[in-house]
């Protein structure tokens, strides 16, 4: 009995420098948006309020990147 041609399977393309490069991303967008909102409470005086608003943006926003990202990876498998 022969058994029918096997595909062997293929190999992936996402490294794990990919992954750890999101992780950063993710950083900086928190880190980003904390120091937007700080230029915003110094130039406007609306202190603590953009220092608040950038953190909860940045948060919120690296989610979303970080989810869109890791959706990506998974396409590509």
């Amino acid at each position: 009995m022969s058994e029918p041609d096997q595909k062997p399977p293929e190999k992936k393309d996402t490294s794990p420098w990919q992954l750890a490069s999101v992780g950063t991303e993710f950083a900086f967008i928190i880190i980003a948006s904390v120091f937007i909102g700080r230029y915003l409470d110094g130039r406007f005086g609306w202190s603590p309020f953009g220092i608040l608003f950038g953190a909860i943006f940045g948060f919120g926003y690296g989610i979303y990147y970080l989810l869109m990202r890791v959706s990506q990876f998974d396409k590509k498998d």
